[in-house]
């Protein structure tokens, strides 16, 4: 007989020093993202678990270190063996910023070399060096000189911002990092700069702008309606060598503009946006509901899929875990609220939750969901209500077997993306949306607290970060839980949870 085909997974990886970890099962990798400061040759394991049944051939334990300067092969084996890879990257931010700087150093840390570009009018016999890093955090640059017929001349020692320097030939600086001396070249070249408007980034009533000029004069940015003839100036700028940003307020929504940058005869190119309207999700009060059996839906009825529950996967053991109730923040006629508890099902923990989106089928103990629901809007923040009773963590799976006994967390989520299709997430099979990592999320927001409310509801406002600011949304994902890790059946029995009168908030 053949034994069954089981993968061996690992569910749960950390080291020390590390920053981010993404694992895939699918391509059996693990990917790691270290701290400038880790000894990447030498990393101590703090995380290590592997899929129920799985075991290890050539590995190594918690506590253990690892060496990750080159890919690392794990063998693991259930009744077959499966090959995983564990990989790291070490990304050592550097930079180098100068006065009249026309654009970003090119810097090359293969061969230890910088080029600086400055706009034509800076002189490379006195340029200044505000700030200045090239090696990991830590590292010290201790001097800078020239060699001039091998001899070394001109010899200073760093400090930031330097004094002007004689950059017509190319300099040497000498960084110092755990007493290894390194050399990097440094060499400044001068570029013509034509006056543009680089980027626009509208809101519903406000745009951010920035821009280059050529280095003389006083810049300052324009605007104006396109369906109207004057132009407003704005001479409030800020100054990034011969980059200028700045802030436009008091735009109307739905409204196309133009703008260009000048400089007292000198006008560049215009360029035109259009600012976005304050869009809302339908059923943000969560007002409206129906029920079907015993199921209720956050929705006003059955051909409306905007908000949805994982009632229906929890129903098949138990009544409804989300429901509308009276208990609201804001009183008035028909007004309602959501009531989410997190429950045990007979067979597996049911955090209460309310999410836009739909729920797909019941899959094993967990369920197949689909995150998100069709959203072009830019807020800056989503506002509403919420109160929580938070109860001990009875109910764990790998790998939160250890907050036992640790008081349960509501949750608050809300990103805005560009996905083609909404998520589908897949309780069962561990599939979740990449919240660190995924490049389709635009913005990003998540809450998160064990704090009991006392009964009453407590007032938020959740900022959302934007990680492109620059793109339009398809998709919007709000979620509210009982039990923050409830998508990996855990929690608290009991904790409760009311959310209410949710909003997007424009500027």
């Amino acid at each position: 007989m053949s034994y069954p085909r089981v993968d061996a997974d690992i569910i749960s990886f950390e080291v020390e020093g590390q920053v981010s970890s993404s694992i895939d099962p699918k391509s059996k990798t693990v990917s790691i993202v270290l701290q400038e400061t880790a000894d990447i040759s030498k990393l101590r394991v703090k995380k290590y678990q592997l899929s129920e049944g799985a075991e290890s051939i050539n590995s190594f334990s918690v506590g253990d270190n690892i060496d990750l300067s080159k890919d690392l092969t794990v063998i693991l084996k259930v009744y077959t063996e499966t090959v995983w890879t564990i990989t790291a990257v070490q990304p050592i931010e550097r930079y180098v910023k100068c006065e009249n700087e026309a654009e970003p150093a090119h810097i090359n840390e293969y061969d230890k070399s910088v080029t600086v570009f400055v706009n034509e009018h800076q002189p490379l016999e006195s340029v200044v060096i505000k700030e200045m890093k090239l090696e990991p955090e830590g590292s010290e640059i201790t001097s800078t000189y020239r060699v001039k017929n091998g001899e070394i001349i001109d010899r200073h020692d760093v400090v930031f911002p330097m004094s002007p320097l004689y950059c017509v030939f190319q300099r040497i600086f000498t960084v110092e990092y755990q007493g290894e001396e390194i050399l990097w070249t440094f060499n400044v070249v001068q570029i013509k700069i034509d006056m543009k408007v680089n980027s626009v980034i509208p809101w519903c009533n406000s745009a951010e702008v920035s821009a280059v000029y050529s280095g003389t004069g006083d810049p300052y940015i324009q605007y104006r309606k396109t369906s109207e003839e004057n132009w407003t100036d704005i001479s409030q700028i800020t100054f990034d060598g011969n980059n200028i940003s700045c802030r436009i307020e008091r735009l109307d929504e739905g409204t196309e503009y133009a703008v260009r940058a000048a400089n007292g005869s000198d006008r560049s190119a215009e360029q035109l946006f259009t600012t976005g309207t304050p869009d809302q999700i339908d059923n943000m009060d969560f007002d409206q509901w129906y029920q079907e059996g015993k199921v209720w839906y956050p929705n006003p009825g059955p051909t409306i899929k905007i908000w949805d529950t994982a009632n229906k996967g929890a129903s098949l053991l138990g009544d409804s875990s989300t429901i509308p109730v009276d208990f609201v923040a804001v009183q008035g006629a028909d007004k309602q609220a959501a009531r989410l508890e997190s429950r045990w099902a007979a067979i597996a923990f049911a955090a209460g939750n309310i999410y836009s989106g739909e729920f797909g089928r019941v899959n094993g103990i967990g369920a197949e969901l689909q995150w998100g629901t069709s959203f072009t809007g830019r807020p800056k923040a989503l506002h509403g209500y919420y109160a929580y009773e938070p109860k001990v963590i009875d109910r764990a799976k790998p790998p939160y077997e250890s907050l036992k006994g640790q008081m349960d967390q509501c949750q608050i989520l809300v990103l805005l993306t560009d996905w083609d299709e909404p998520f589908k997430v897949n309780t069962t099979t561990g599939t979740f949306v990449d919240q660190e990592n995924d490049p389709h999320i635009i913005a990003y927001a998540k809450y998160e607290s064990s704090e009991n409310t006392g009964g009453q509801y407590r007032e938020f406002t959740l900022p959302l970060e934007y990680r492109r600011p620059d793109a339009t949304p398809k998709y919007a994902v709000i979620v509210a839980c009982a039990s923050y890790k409830g998508d990996f059946f855990t929690g608290g029995t009991g904790s409760l949870m009311y959310v209410d009168e949710f909003s997007f908030i424009y500027e």
